[in-house]
């Protein structure tokens, strides 16, 4: 039984999605065609694992499940740094029943996480391999804070498991995780500013019993079967305005739905969540609603703020619109972002992809 600052031998599983398109990057190996989908900014101190997500107060964080029903339950972030030394990734949840099972692991609350560093024409394609890894974790057993770790069966040699740690704490609103996975586990790979790695990560949900949700934030359940559906995802050294077009799919996700219950002339609600730490940059966001041949339909300013939670700033905002103005299928939807200057930084559309247990819309 491991106490709340236990450290443990740990894996990692991230992706990302978003970025110019039809880039190409020049490397320290293979040719990186397809767009860079997030980046990750490189610690300004010394990481401690133990729970504790204060060296993440700057860091990039990726929402998931903001958009569930059960707000108490459901919505995350996912925060990244690294250093010439690790990879490290912070995790934060809202979760009134926490719970993984003995066995397997990764059928509770967990990670599934997902990391190709592979420098030739390997990367990101269709096998698993030295250089990638698949691997799970956990902070708990059954209901009780106890770390836990597992390579995908199948792949147990994937890394020598060199210096990898996670952690956990409980607090009042969920669980807070720490994760660290060294380079020299990947000896073919030399992390520096600029480079590319393939990375998703997916959080699972158990509320008690069976694992019930799998929330991924850069993919879909295609991970699970090859490295091609990771996303590309590049280390830098500090956040500027540029990186926003790579970035702002991942951080600011957007969801587009009619409310089922309404009072007065039936709304559209567009919502979109916001970043973590970088909110204090964000100045003007409207939804910009375009019908099928280009045209734009109308813009709907996002000034209504939805706090989820305050503690670990779970906020999103809300534009609606009237739901006559164009009915479903008949047009797209985007969000344009702008930063305190009303400069127009990044634009968002809705994900269509599914990335839960069950294909859908």
């Amino acid at each position: 039984m491991f106490d709340t600052k236990t450290r443990i031998a740990v894996g990692i599983s991230v992706l990302l999605l978003f970025g110019p398109p039809s880039l190409s990057y020049a490397q320290s190996g293979p040719t990186f065609k397809a767009p860079i989908r997030a980046v990750v900014t490189k610690a300004t101190q010394p990481i401690t694992i133990d729970g504790n997500l204060d060296e993440f107060s700057e860091a990039i964080a990726t929402p998931v499940e903001y958009f569930n029903p059960d707000a108490k339950n459901r919505p995350a972030q996912f925060l990244y740094l690294w250093d010439d030394e690790a990879f490290y990734v912070g995790l934060r949840t809202l979760d009134e029943k926490i719970f993984s099972p003995v066995h397997p692991l990764w059928e509770g609350d967990a990670v599934e996480w997902y990391f190709d560093t592979r420098r030739d024409d390997r990367f990101r394609d269709q096998t698993w391999g030295p250089g990638s890894l698949h691997c799970f974790w956990t902070a708990m057993e059954k209901d009780v804070l106890n770390p836990r770790f597992c390579l995908r069966p199948g792949y147990l040699d994937a890394i020598p498991e060199k210096g990898v740690e996670v952690a956990a704490r409980k607090w009042k609103h969920g669980l807070t995780v720490e994760f660290k996975l060294p380079w020299e586990n990947f000896p073919d790979f030399k992390a520096r500013v600029g480079e590319i790695i393939g990375i998703d990560a997916e959080l699972s949900y158990s509320d008690g019993g069976p694992r019930s949700d799998r929330s991924f934030v850069f993919g879909s359940p295609l991970s699970v079967q090859q490295p091609g559906n990771l996303a590309n995802v590049q280390l830098i050294d500090q956040f500027n305005d540029t990186d926003w077009s790579k970035a702002a799919a991942v951080m600011m996700p957007i969801r587009i739905d009619t409310g089922w219950s309404q009072a007065g002339v039936p709304q559209v609600q567009g919502r979109i969540a916001m970043p973590v730490n970088q909110a204090d940059q964000i100045g003007r966001i409207t939804f910009q609603l375009v019908d099928l041949t280009g045209k734009v339909l109308g813009e709907f300013p996002a000034d209504e703020e939805e706090v989820l939670q305050k503690d670990g700033h779970f906020v999103r905002r809300l534009a609606q619109w009237p739901a006559d103005l164009a009915p479903p299928g008949t047009y797209n939807v985007i969000a344009v972002i702008h930063n305190k200057d009303n400069t127009e930084i990044a634009r968002v559309a809705p994900r269509r992809v599914s990335v839960n247990m069950q294909q859908g819309y």
